[in-house]
């Protein structure tokens, strides 16, 4: 969905007073205005983004330790074929035929 602050002009004069103070009023000054105000809304919420060699580091364990998770939930659950890939098995069975949680 487009954010259209058109029509609040009130919005507009602020995020145009901001992109002018903060950014010189450069092209592209507005978007990141509102970039800005996400992320501080996103950090006060707690949701933090992560980097890439954070997001790196964390699939690197996951291979890792894969075989070994694999194990252990075949062992926890007997009605898992070993022969199907885990996860298309979890997946058929935490979502529909649409692809929306069941």
């Amino acid at each position: 969905m487009a954010i259209n602050i058109a029509h609040r002009p009130d919005l507009d004069e602020r995020v145009e007073y901001l992109a002018k103070v903060l950014h010189g009023g450069v092209r592209g000054s507005k978007v990141k205005v509102i970039e800005s105000a996400i992320e501080a809304l996103e950090e006060k919420r707690g949701v933090r983004k992560c980097s890439r060699e954070e997001i790196r580091a964390a699939l690197m364990k996951l291979a890792e330790r894969g075989p070994q998770l694999r194990a252990e939930a075949l062992a926890a659950d007997p009605t898992l074929d070993p022969d199907r890939p885990l996860s298309e098995t979890l997946f058929e069975r935490l979502y529909d035929e649409r692809g929306l949680p069941k």
